[in-house]
């Protein structure tokens, strides 16, 4: 017999009057509302039977009780119907727990397709269509130490080893009780849904039905009915699947095979939170034999749930990162296989870069992985002007991410709006970048936060109550916003340091004080600085004055020490003796690097590829780079070292020679590098010679090569820096590459100021 249910006659004019109260201009508004057959309703509204899940979600959309209006001896069939087979005289050959095995596996396929379809899926922020989940999960790794509860000193966090980390899905093996808590957008819901669909698909705990209950729901539905039973809630949850029965559901419960996944504790509104939270914990006392987890925001777990584990879900690391990149251009930018590995390569290298550095920490959260993902799929590249990034990635945090689950927070400090918590937080962050800290005592940054509190309208005048609200809002900034995190117990920081970096930007950047800009450049020499600098480029209207402040502190550095003006004489005067169709600035920089000074990573006009079509240039680098040689083979002979190491220095060093003595130079050189080159043994034939020539040769032959590079060419001069020197020059350099890459950081600077300030980078005071 077919499962079917009918409307009793008596609550007929009932039902009727719940499709006008919904709403519903007719019953053939209602069908097209459900996407049910219009016979269907029809034969509902006049008492014929229909099908039991039709029947369920007709009385669901009209809010009626779907038993108090069935005919009785149709509900009492269905439920007997629904029920498991009886237990009383099992086959003799079955296991005693047969009867539970068949009723589970009764249930996971009732329930399967429901499960697949509202859980299989996710939606992600600006993207119109939702993304399978499996085609885009990451496993997630989890912190069996909550790092918010250690105790630690500053000294020794700063120190402290990362502790090794849990592969997600065997900690929810490992415990049967788990609270999963992590920040905005780290991927707990995610998490939660991935185990239901690995269990739905029989690949995790097949022998368990997975129950996903979004507690957010659950909260509004107990304070609609006025039922807080978990119990009552999951017993509807199957009842939409067409299992009728609570005596199956009991027992499934009772015999502990449910994989229970309850999501997002701190979605639940304030009003029901204590009520929920006893819920969860009476329901997880009674039916203790099943797998319970529960996820929730980090700093929003006020509550310890008795004989759960609390664990923490871990930043992504690089291959995890690499793993959701590739998976994101192939599945949320519906690019075929081949088409997404090809861009998902190119993101990861784009954000190996070095000046991409601060980008590469926020891709540890999936959430702002996701948003630099939809940025580098618009551009094929990450924007020059990073500010805007930044932005957009704190709006996420900030309002975007809970509008777009439709959860409304509690403000705990009604003063505090959007606009001010950003004012806060930039407050706080140029504080902790002034003082050269990270972290944050718990007593500094609440006292800080009520210091900002006084001078909001309407404050609280009574310093212990304004003492006593910092601590809600810097709960609620972490909890609901993951912008302030506990790093360790009592010790809070900034969850990126490029969150700290931009706030601390926007902090100079709308100061009043007309002397904030010219403070800032005074930390133009130190590196951890750099992003700030970048982005207050960036963000200001006219940034002008700004980089004028930062060449003249530029020019200060290097104005202290005449040696280093010197050195910086001789490079304008040999710079302008060669004639090379490149910018002044950049010859300058190329004869700067081969002197080799100091060690120099990056160029600031990299001449590297494009030098050939000067042939002054080419002799000079080439000579360069045989002295450079020359020198490396007199330490890589060393006896701690091995000959090979040192032949490959000297092949290289005749290569070079040979590449001078390719172009036109005069004949007086060309003799010199002649002879020079003559002298050299060979190198293949026999090793022990060459090595005994050059440690009775090679410091007097390198001598006589520089001699001829001076003599002919101005160059390879003996500086003798000491090491303050050198250390001043490379802040100068430094300093000067970070001017650079703030004009070129898609800034709005004049024409007429970049050509200002480009005409004279790497000049002495004399020539300014």
């Amino acid at each position: 017999m077919s499962r079917s249910l009918r409307v009793a006659p008596e609550c007929i004019p009932q039902v009727k009057l719940a499709l006008r109260r919904r709403g519903f201009p007719s019953q053939n508004a209602l069908a097209c509302d459900l996407k049910i057959s219009r016979s269907t309703v029809n034969n509902f509204f006049t008492g014929k039977a229909i099908d039991y899940l039709n029947f369920v979600e007709i009385s669901w959309r009209l809010e009626l009780d779907w038993q108090a209006i069935c005919h009785p001896a149709r509900c009492a069939i269905a439920y007997l119907e629904a029920a498991p087979p009886s237990p009383a005289n099992p086959p003799p050959h079955q296991e005693p727990n047969s009867d539970i095995d068949v009723l589970v596996q009764q249930v996971r396929q009732h329930c399967h397709d429901k499960i697949q379809t509202l859980y299989g899926k996710m939606h992600l922020l600006d993207i119109s269509q939702p993304i399978e989940i499996e085609n885009l999960y990451v496993d997630v790794n989890i912190l069996e130490q909550i790092t918010s509860q250690q105790w630690l000193e500053i000294s020794d966090l700063m120190q402290s080893l990362k502790p090794e980390p849990l592969p997600g899905i065997q900690a929810v093996q490992r415990y049967d009780r788990l609270m999963v808590l992590g920040k905005p957008g780290s991927g707990k819901t995610t998490f939660l849904q991935h185990l239901a669909i690995q269990c739905n698909q029989g690949k995790f705990q097949a022998d368990q039905v997975p129950i996903f209950i979004r507690l957010k729901n659950f909260a509004k539905y107990a304070r609609d009915k006025c039922d807080f039973s978990l119990f009552n809630y999951i017993n509807r949850e199957f009842c939409s699947c067409g299992i009728l029965s609570q005596d199956a559901i009991e027992t499934l419960l009772n015999r502990g095979r449910g994989l229970i996944l309850l999501d997002g504790l701190d979605e639940v509104p304030s009003e029901d939170e204590s009520k929920i939270i006893d819920e969860i914990q009476k329901f997880s006392d009674y039916y203790y034999k099943n797998n319970l987890t529960i996820s929730c925001r980090i700093a929003a777990s006020k509550y310890k749930f008795t004989n759960f584990i609390d664990v923490e879900i871990a930043d992504f690391e690089f291959e995890q990162i690499k793993s959701f990149v590739e998976k994101w251009f192939i599945a949320v930018a519906r690019n075929d296989w081949s088409e997404g590995k090809f861009r998902a390569k190119r993101f990861m290298r784009n954000l190996k870069r070095r000046e991409n550095q601060p980008i590469r920490e926020l891709a540890r959260t999936p959430i702002l992985l996701h948003l630099l993902c939809l940025v580098f799929q618009a551009r094929s590249e990450f924007p020059s002007n990073r500010s805007k990034l930044y932005e957009q990635g704190l709006n996420i945090l900030l309002k975007t991410w809970d509008e777009a689950k439709g959860i409304h927070r509690d403000e705990v400090y009604q003063n505090l709006t959007l606009q001010r918590k950003k004012k806060l937080l930039a407050q706080l962050a140029a504080i902790a970048s002034e003082q050269g800290n990270y972290f944050f005592e718990q007593d500094r940054i609440q006292q800080l936060i009520a210091n900002y509190l006084s001078t909001l309208p309407n404050a609280n005048p009574d310093p212990d109550e304004l003492y006593s609200d910092s601590e809600a809002v810097l709960k609620a900034i972490e909890s609901q916003h993951g912008l302030l995190v506990e790093r360790k117990r009592g010790i809070y920081s900034f969850s990126h340091i490029t969150f700290q970096d931009y706030f601390t930007a926007r902090h100079f950047v709308a100061s009043s004080d007309p002397q904030a800009l010219e403070t800032l450049v005074n930390h133009i020499a130190e590196k951890r600085w750099r992003e700030v600098f970048l982005l207050v480029a960036g963000m200001l209207p006219n940034p002008d004055d700004y980089l004028r402040f930062m060449k003249q502190k530029i020019d200060a550095i290097a104005a202290k020490d005449e040696k280093i003006q010197q050195f910086l004489t001789w490079l304008h005067q040999k710079s302008s003796s060669v004639s090379a169709p490149y910018k002044p600035v950049a010859i300058r920089t190329f004869y700067l690097v081969r002197e080799r000074v100091f060690a120099v990573t990056r160029t600031i006009y990299g001449l590297d590829l494009v030098f050939i079509r000067s042939n002054a240039l080419y002799l000079d680098h080439s000579l360069a780079c045989a002295i450079s040689c020359a020198r490396a083979v007199g330490v890589a002979l060393n006896p701690n070292l091995d000959i090979e190491h040192a032949l490959d220095h000297a092949h290289a060093l005749i290569i070079a020679l040979e590449h001078a003595l390719e172009y036109n130079i005069k004949l007086e050189l060309l003799r010199s590098l002649q002879q020079l080159k003559a002298q050299l043994p060979d190198l293949d034939n026999n090793k022990v010679q060459f090595k005994q020539w050059w440690e009775a040769n090679g410091q007097t032959w390198t001598e006589k090569l520089r001699l001829v590079m001076i003599e002919h060419c101005n160059i390879g001069h003996d500086w003798q820096f000491g090491e303050q020197q050198k250390e001043l020059l490379h802040q100068y350099y430094d300093a000067n590459q970070l001017l650079v890459d703030c004009l070129n950081s898609g800034c709005n600077v004049t024409r007429a100021v970049r050509m200002e300030i480009e005409e004279k980078l790497l000049l002495p005071i004399t020539e300014i």
